[in-house]
């Protein structure tokens, strides 16, 4: 199965964050040993959850290339921690997350109750093309078989970078692009899971990466390991439940939302949640049967594009999840493939505010309303907008 590509043109990227003068932090570099690094990792301090396993970039003979660079003593990147405000004495990953992560499986004790959720995706060393004679090789294997490898890789250096005393998470939102520019683009999703902790976004998190609608939509057998399911769960909730306004900020609009469902979780922030959840799944299945494969696609030069669009995602997800809307486009499928191509074709400003400068609060009020009145005025059913956007 081959993953559909998403477009950027309605995501985070470094134009969303607001500079401060006194963004700074106190760094500091220090060398841990492996053994330093997987204790950190097993006590806590690292901030390293087994729900990471789920958004596992790597494939196992990646994995297994590193360990092996740090049993041969070859030079290996740093990595990024940040201490958390609230908990000092515990660090944030920043960058690195994947090199700790093999770390993490390849170290994993049957034995330590600390252990016990990383067991199941303990890594068996493979691939390997300079010590040839550890491939097929767990840890423990390796410790009793070749002493000598196993007390060059617990010795082996990791330098870290560990940033403290710093002043906002637009900082290290800066930190995580400039550390990822020139390289495979990750989704500033995952460092908001960090930055975020709590109920609220486990459930994002567990739902997203369960959803077979998403991964239908996103067309994945698993989940998204840039946690794109993850992003387009948040965006819809965010619009969905309205807690905050959007000025046209994305990531403020989706931080401050995570920020406000995380405190109210228990009093209100959980049921607000689960609904928009529920709603985004019953929307995914009507564009499945609406649209088929061109669900939140562009329409243009008389056909759909093969990429995914954020900002169409956002506005057909909104009115298939209004019941009547829904029920109106299950009912009249051509009607409204027809009428989306129709505008489409005949307002260039829909097609502009979801491919250029499509954050900015004028475009998202434009796309919504745009769609919504055309579906309006096929069905006669009057449109509301999302409660995060001024109603007209």
């Amino acid at each position: 199965m081959t993953d559909i590509d998403v477009v950027d043109e309605s995501g985070e990227d470094e134009s969303d964050l607001v500079a401060r003068e006194d963004d700074e932090a106190a760094t500091t570099t220090v060398d841990w040993t492996v053994e330093t690094v997987v204790s950190q990792m097993r006590k806590g301090r690292i901030d390293l959850t087994p729900s990471f396993q789920r958004r596992d970039a790597w494939t196992r003979v990646a994995k297994s290339r590193y360990i092996e660079s740090l049993i041969q003593r070859y030079p290996v990147p740093q990595i990024v921690l940040a201490e958390d405000p609230k908990r000092p004495g515990r660090y944030l990953v920043i960058d690195g997350k994947q090199r700790l992560l093999s770390i993490r499986q390849f170290c994993a004790d049957g034995n330590d109750p600390r252990d016990v959720d990383w067991i199941s995706e303990k890594l068996r060393l493979t691939g390997l093309t300079e010590a040839k004679k550890l491939n097929g090789k767990t840890y423990e294997k390796m410790d009793s078989d070749f002493p000598a490898e196993s007390m060059r890789f617990e010795n082996a250096t990791v330098r870290a970078v560990l940033l403290r005393k710093w002043h906002s998470q637009d900082f290290l939102y800066t930190v995580f692009y400039r550390l990822n520019s020139g390289s495979l683009k990750l989704s500033p999703q995952e460092l908001r899971q960090a930055l975020y902790p709590g109920p609220f976004m486990d459930y994002v998190d567990k739902t997203s990466g369960s959803s077979t609608a998403l991964q239908w939509l996103l067309n994945k057998k698993a989940p998204d390991r840039r946690m794109v399911d993850a992003e387009l769960m948040l965006r819809f909730i965010s619009y969905y439940v309205g807690t905050v306004p959007y000025k046209g900020n994305l990531k403020k609009f989706l931080d401050e939302t995570a920020e406000k469902l995380t405190d109210g979780w228990d009093a209100w922030g959980k049921s607000a949640a689960v609904k928009a959840g529920e709603a985004l799944e019953l929307a995914i299945l009507a564009a499945q049967e609406v649209f088929e494969q061109d669900a939140c696609k562009k329409y243009v030069r008389q056909r759909f594009e093969r990429t995914l669009n954020r900002a169409l995602f956002d506005v057909q997800m909104h009115y298939f999840a209004d019941p009547n809307l829904r029920d109106w486009q299950l009912q009249n499928k051509p009607e409204t493939i027809s009428a989306f191509q129709e505008l489409s074709r005949k307002d260039s400003a829909f097609i502009d505010s979801v491919t250029s400068t499509t954050k900015t609060e004028a475009a998202v009020l434009k796309r919504f309303t745009a769609w919504g009145e055309k579906l309006t005025e096929i069905s006669g059913i009057p449109y509301t907008l999302p409660p995060a956007l001024p109603n007209e």
